[in-house]
């Protein structure tokens, strides 16, 4: 089963700027990446108490590595194209992706 949590994702754009962001990161069974949100995670919540828990899993990213774009290798373990999981513009995407995945149904 595959899982996500939020990670910090450094992007170089150029020599003279260089952005942060927290992105939600999707994982294989063997903890490797396989994809994450090309948006960075929008601070939302559908109550104080979900405000607080999605800020809390934000700063727990600020304890986990780095990820660098461009320097991760994401790894498919199901055998489709790579080029159709590095990122995904929003979880809706996502979830559509997998739901289009006819091996889902095997």
């Amino acid at each position: 089963m595959t899982h996500w949590n939020h990670r910090v994702v450094k992007k170089y754009y150029d020599e003279d700027y260089t952005e942060f962001a927290i992105k939600e990161v999707y994982y294989n069974e063997d903890k490797s990446i396989y994809a994450w949100m090309e948006e960075p995670c929008r601070v939302h919540g559908e109550s104080l108490e979900s405000l607080r828990q999605f800020l809390e899993r934000c700063l727990k990213a600020l304890d986990q590595p780095v990820l660098v774009d461009g320097e991760v290798e994401f790894v498919d373990d199901d055998g489709d194209n790579e080029e159709d999981w590095k990122s995904f513009d929003s979880i809706d995407d996502l979830l559509k992706s997998l739901e289009d995945d006819d091996s889902l149904d095997k």
